[in-house]
């Protein structure tokens, strides 16, 4: 199939780089079941490769315009991938894989990269300037940290910042000043990574609203629902190797209950539990007699 694309591709005159990038992606679309998309507005090319590393061996990352893909859909004779790349808009990284469209979901959200901060982003956490040896030697520098009441000392010709120091708290707007100065320091404070929009198996489209589930919410419902099956089969007294033990305990109780009520002392056990019983009763019987007299 590859070399009759390429010959397909010779035959209209692609362009060599945009017929690169078809064949990569026919290829891509060949060699694994499932293709997901993140929207790569507001996304760096920073963030892209640090993203490519954390998925090595997960899934292959190809950036590429949507009428790019929809032609290698195309060419494969793939109406579900054609229909679903119809429904595609703004730049896109594109995600190959072999593992479930939720597995990968999860995966991205729980792979997050820390990137460098620009002017104007905003704080994913709060910010704090390590305390120690900065390596920066000491001169305009100094009044950097100053302008940013970050507490520092002189120490063997460099900057030492005296103790941890928060400079931004989560959601506050980075300035270009205090950007420029975490670059300086070889910090990453902002917490960045690809966000899922859409992604294609088997013929089935899922939605981002599908692709953003809560995990934990996830696992309350079906311990409940756990919870609340075994509470009906042991009052149903339907026997499985789970409650098999709670319903034969729950049978125990009552038929010593139904025992001490009837007074049947068939055990030492039910007995002394007769026997209790009618102390306490007596003593009761007692108790309003004396009320009386």
């Amino acid at each position: 199939m590859g070399s009759a694309f390429q010959s397909t591709l010779l035959q209209r005159k692609v362009p060599k780089k945009k017929a690169a990038m078809l064949e990569r992606l026919a290829r891509a679309l060949r060699e694994y079941r499932v293709v997901a998309v993140a929207d790569l507005r507001k996304v760096r090319s920073s963030q892209i490769q640090e993203m490519r590393k954390k998925l090595r061996g997960r899934a292959e990352l190809i950036v590429a315009k949507r009428r790019i893909f929809e032609k290698a859909a195309e060419a494969l004779g793939e109406e579900g991938l054609k229909k679903f790349a119809e429904g595609l808009s703004g730049p896109l990284a594109f995600l190959f894989s072999n593992e479930d469209p939720f597995s990968l979901a999860l995966f991205l959200r729980k792979n997050k990269v820390r990137i460098r901060a620009k002017g104007g982003d905003i704080a994913t956490n709060d910010i704090i300037i390590p305390a120690g040896n900065t390596g920066i030697p000491p001169g305009p520098a100094i009044s950097e940290f100053g302008a940013l009441k970050i507490p520092t000392k002189i120490e063997s010709g460099s900057i030492y910042v005296v103790k941890d120091t928060v400079v931004a708290k989560a959601g506050d707007t980075i300035s270009d000043r205090l950007a420029s100065l975490l670059s300086r320091l070889g910090l990453k404070p902002i917490e960045a990574g690809l966000t899922l929009i859409a992604a294609y198996e088997g013929g089935s489209i899922f939605t981002k609203e599908d692709l953003e589930f809560d995990v934990e919410a996830i696992k309350r419902d079906l311990l409940r629902a756990r919870e609340d099956a075994m509470k009906l089969a042991i009052s149903a007294a339907y026997l499985t190797p789970e409650t098999a033990a709670p319903i034969l305990s729950r049978a125990r109780s009552e038929a010593m209950a139904l025992a001490v009520e009837s007074e049947y002392p068939a055990t030492a056990d039910l007995t002394a539990a007769i026997l209790q019983r009618a102390h306490q009763a007596a003593l009761r019987l007692g108790a309003l007699l004396e009320g009386k007299t």
